[in-house]
C-alpha cells in the first residue's frame, strides 16, 4: 500500500495501552461526495468515509486529482480527539493523516475533503490508498489488517460558468493540504538539464569515476570508513516514509541508499531500487546521485546523474521516502 506506513510511524503512538485489534471482514475506506456538479471557482468537497468494529487511534488517506482542474485547500475531521499531522504536498495527491491520543470507534465520516475548482472540465477524485490505525504491543502505529477500500473513485462535472466561493465550514482541526513539492513534466525534464550540467562541472577524474562504478554494489562493512570530524558531519532528516523523524548523519561515505540490506540506509519500499541513491562528497561540497530508480531534488527529476545538495533541499526517493539534507 502506497506511502501509508510512512505516515503511521510518523504519528509515534506513545500513549495509553491499547489491546490488539483485528479488523472485521466488513472493515472498509470509502470516498464519497454529496454533489458532483460544480462550476469554475466553487469550492468542492469530499468526504472519506469508514466502517470497523475496532476502535483506532489515528488514519491516513492519499487521494489523486488532477491539479489542472482542482486546488486542494484543506481537510478537517469530525471524529472527537483526531489531530492532523501536517506532511509535505506533493502536487496532484493530497497526503492527510490523523491521530488521537484515545482509542476512537469511527464508523461515518473520517474527515472532508475540500478542492477549489479551477477551470470548467469533468475529472476525477481517487483515494488512492487508505488506512486506519492502531497502537502495536511495541507502542507505535501500525495500519489495522484487514481494512478494504471500496468505492474510491468520485466523478466530477466542473462548468466552465463561474460560481460563488463558498467559505469552508470546518468541523474539526485545520490541516493544510496546498501543495509543497510541484511535478510536472516540464519540470522533470528541466530537473534532468539541471542535474546533466551539474555533472559536467564535476572534476573529469572524477566524473569518470562516478560513470564507472556507479552502479556497483554497496561496499561490503569491512571496508574502513572516511572519518569526517564531528562539527563539520551532515545530516538527513526523514521527514516521511519508513524512517520519518530520524536523522542519519553522513560519518560514512559515500553513503548508499537503497533496499539492499547491504546498504547504508535500507528502504524497504516496493518502490525503492536495490540501490536507489548514494550520497558523496567532493572538495566542493556534498553531491546525490540517482542510481536509476525515481528521484527528486526541490521537485525536480535526478536521473542518472548527480546534483549539489545544500542546507534545506527536499529528497524524494520513488514514491514515499522523503529527507531533508542540513546540518
Amino acid at each position: 500500500m502506497k506511502r501509508i506506513f510512512a505516515c503511521l510511524l510518523a504519528i509515534g503512538f506513545a500513549f495509553f495501552s491499547l489491546p490488539n485489534a483485528r479488523a472485521q471482514a466488513a472493515d472498509s475506506i470509502w470516498l464519497s461526495a454529496n454533489t458532483t456538479a460544480y462550476k469554475t471557482g466553487e469550492r468542492v468537497t469530499v468526504t472519506v468515509n469508514a466502517m470497523s468494529g475496532a476502535q483506532v487511534q489515528g488514519f491516513t488517506f492519499q487521494i489523486r486529482y488532477d491539479p489542472a482542474c482542482l486546488k486542494p485547500i484543506n481537510a478537517s475531521s469530525p471524529v472527537p480527539g483526531m489531530n492532523g499531522l501536517s506532511l509535505p504536498q506533493i502536487s496532484g495527491q493530497v497526503d492527510g493523516s490523523y491521530a488521537s491520543t484515545t482509542p476512537q470507534t469511527v464508523n461515518g465520516v473520517l474527515a472532508e475533503v475540500y478542492f477549489q475548482a479551477l477551470k470548467g472540465c469533468q475529472t476525477d477524485l481517487k483515494l488512492e490508498s487508505a488506512a486506519l490505525a492502531i497502537k502495536n504491543a511495541q507502542g507505535f502505529a501500525a495500519p489495522l489488517p484487514g481494512v478494504t477500500v471500496v468505492g474510491n473513485n468520485v466523478a466530477l462535472n466542473i462548468d466552465k460558468e463561474v460560481g460563488v466561493s463558498q467559505p469552508v465550514q470546518q468541523t474539526g482541526a485545520n490541516l493544510p493540504l496546498e501543495p509543497t513539492i510541484f511535478e510536472t513534466q516540464d519540470q522533470r525534464s528541466y530537473g534532468w538539464v539541471i542535474g546533466l550540467l551539474t555533472v559536467l562541472l564535476i572534476a573529469g577524474a572524477g566524473y569518470v569515476l562516478y560513470k564507472r562504478f556507479g552502479n556497483a554494489a554497496p561496499p561490503v562493512k569491512q571496508t574502513l570508513p572516511r572519518v569526517t570530524p564531528v562539527s563539520q558531519i551532515a545530516k538527513v532528516h526523514f521527514k516521511h516514509g519508513q524512517y520519518a523523524g530520524k536523522s542519519f548523519p553522513l560519518n560514512k561515505l559515500p553513503l548508499f541508499i537503497g533496499r539492499d540490506p547491504r546498504n547504508d540506509i535500507c528502504l524497504n519500499d516496493p518502490h525503492i531500487l536495490g540501490m536507489h541513491a548514494k550520497i558523496f562528497e567532493t572538495s566542493n561540497g556534498y553531491y546525490l546521485m540517482d542510481m536509476g530508480g525515481e528521484t527528486y531534488v526541490n521537485g525536480q527529476m535526478v536521473n542518472r546523474n548527480s546534483t549539489f545538495l545544500k542546507q534545506g533541499d527536499v529528497v524524494r526517493l520513488g514514491k514515499s521516502a522523503l529527507f531533508v539534507f542540513g546540518p
